[in-house]
């Protein structure tokens, strides 16, 4: 199988992540093609990538694009040479051994598959993927407490991109990340897009990841904008209708505490702005094919 990893980075030296990235994916029981697309990053990054490691595939971009549009362009080049699978991988997350090759052996061709996400050092579950865990019903959980065999794969809901194995067939019918969504959110609209066109996520327990980070990558990033991407994903979302999005809105603006009503009239302003291109964008996610990679 010819498999590609893409990865974005964006100032990834910070505690040697792209070379702990890069080690896991050379120490790989499946031969693994890197492909990294870098978003302007201003901390020796550009240097060191294509001097260390000659043989991944080096894309570097004049702006920064953001974390899906960037997956885009890694997406795109792995479509155009040949590739069955695209493993998306963060910048600060490592792959065990024998990860792809776990998630090969159960993959039916046409649904998303997830390792087991631990936290940098392997010593509990990453925070996030916990709380992802806890919030879908099934088995994984049970079967992990109560000691009993783990079954190959569990059928689970929404798991953060940080490291998604995606099926060349997946992305031909679902496409790419939505270019309304810079950084954070996009793949909370993805996951919407898998649900309306039934497309399952799997967990593979066999198959483990390393993600160094406390809960957000990105700390600053995650809470800029925060309550206007948290709208644009209510309004995006293909599976409710446009009653069901209002009332979504207005749920979550009685949740606010009156110190953030302004925000959420600007952030709601700024969305009636952009409406045309949500309308846009919910009618052509509803149809099968290479959406945002065209």
């Amino acid at each position: 199988m010819n498999v590609f990893v893409v990865i974005v980075t964006f100032n990834a030296m910070h505690r040697q992540w792209i070379d702990r990235c890069m080690r896991s994916l050379a120490e790989s029981s499946v031969p693994v093609t890197p492909v990294i697309v870098d978003n302007g990053s201003q901390d020796g990054t550009c240097n060191h990538v294509p001097d260390r490691y000659p043989d991944a595939v080096w894309l570097p971009q004049q702006k920064n694009l953001g974390f899906g549009q960037a997956n885009n362009v890694g997406i795109r080049y792995a479509l155009e040479h040949a590739a069955d699978y695209v493993m998306l991988l963060n910048q600060d997350a490592a792959i065990g051994p024998t990860a792809v090759e776990e998630m090969l052996k159960v993959s039916d061709g046409k649904s998303l598959y997830t390792p087991v996400h631990l936290n940098g050092d392997a010593t509990s579950f990453d925070f996030m993927f916990r709380s992802a865990l806890l919030k879908v019903p099934g088995r994984f959980v049970d079967d992990l407490y109560l000691g009993r065999d783990l079954q190959p794969s569990y059928q689970v809901g929404e798991i953060c991109a940080a490291c998604w194995f995606l099926p060349v067939q997946l992305i031909k019918q679902i496409g790419g990340f939505n270019p309304l969504f810079f950084h954070y959110g996009e793949d909370n609209n993805y996951y919407q897009r898998l649900v309306f066109h039934h497309v399952s996520v799997f967990l593979v327990p066999q198959a483990r990841m390393m993600h160094d980070r406390q809960v957000h990558g990105n700390e600053q990033a995650f809470n800029k904008n925060h309550m206007r991407r948290d709208l644009l994903n209510i309004f995006c979302d293909i599976n409710k209708s446009m009653c069901r999005r209002s009332l979504g809105a207005l749920k979550f603006f009685v949740k606010l505490p009156p110190s953030a009503w302004l925000q959420f009239f600007l952030d709601m302003m700024w969305l009636l702005g952009h409406c045309c291109e949500i309308a846009s964008s919910r009618k052509r996610e509803k149809t099968n094919g290479l959406n945002w990679l065209q």
